[in-house]
């Protein structure tokens, strides 16, 4: 584990959260890593931001990366990006922040971890959208009925939210 902080510290990232947890609930401590890009240069909107999932096993871990998550910050407003990783048993949720005039977005993406095939699958995919006077607020979640099967290395949240504007547009 401390090679990987050691990795993308060269790289220029830091530790952004690091929750101890039991994702395959075996009783040894697994760790999710969330790195955040050191420096933002020319004002850019990152989604560079690594996450790093390690399962405890009998010697060493079982690792999985992915850097197509989250943005974990935004140039222009630190209110916006990551806000929080909720773990609970075997699933463990990013809770994201967006905003775009009077309309706040708040994104939920929850993986599992899967105790038959030992690998992490996207559970869902929520948001909400809040709006200034409240009466427009909405709340849409998708699973793996509209995405079909996504393993976590291959999670893209730029894929996954494109395929919603498709399917918001086939049904107009």
């Amino acid at each position: 584990m401390e090679d990987y902080k050691a990795k993308y510290k060269s790289k220029k990232y830091n530790p952004r959260i690091e929750k101890d947890c039991d994702l395959n609930m075996d009783g040894q401590i697994d760790k999710i890593i969330i790195f955040e890009p050191s420096e933002i240069t020319n004002n850019k909107l990152t989604k560079e931001s690594p996450v790093c999932v390690f399962i405890k096993k009998e010697k060493g871990y079982d690792i999985f990366e992915n850097k197509n998550i989250i943005y974990t910050s935004f140039f222009n407003s630190m209110a916006e990006g990551l806000q929080d990783l909720v773990v609970k048993d075997n699933y463990f949720t990013f809770e994201e922040n967006n905003q775009a005039g009077d309309i706040k977005g708040n994104d939920y993406i929850t993986f599992k971890y899967d105790l038959k095939s030992n690998k992490i699958l996207l559970h869902k995919y929520s948001f909400e959208l809040v709006s200034f006077d409240g009466e427009n607020d909405k709340n849409f979640t998708y699973d793996n009925t509209v995405f079909g099967k996504i393993f976590f290395k291959d999670f893209d949240i730029d894929a996954i939210k494109g395929k919603i504007n498709n399917l918001k547009n086939e049904v107009r």
